[in-house]
């Protein structure tokens, strides 16, 4: 749980950033990245350990 809050934080900051230096604060793709990533980790983590090929 401490990986994925940290991915959070670090995708939020690298958005600010972003936006900072290009004036496009795109809500909606940070939206949809967020939500992969938290859809990735939930699929993730009700494989058991043995069904995981990466």
């Amino acid at each position: 749980m401490k990986n994925i809050l940290g991915l959070i934080m670090g995708s939020i900051a690298g958005w600010l950033i972003w936006g900072y230096f290009t004036d496009d604060f795109s809500v909606e793709r940070f939206f949809m990245f967020l939500m992969g990533i938290i859809i990735g980790y939930l699929f993730g983590r009700s494989k058991p350990k043995g069904e995981r090929t990466i």
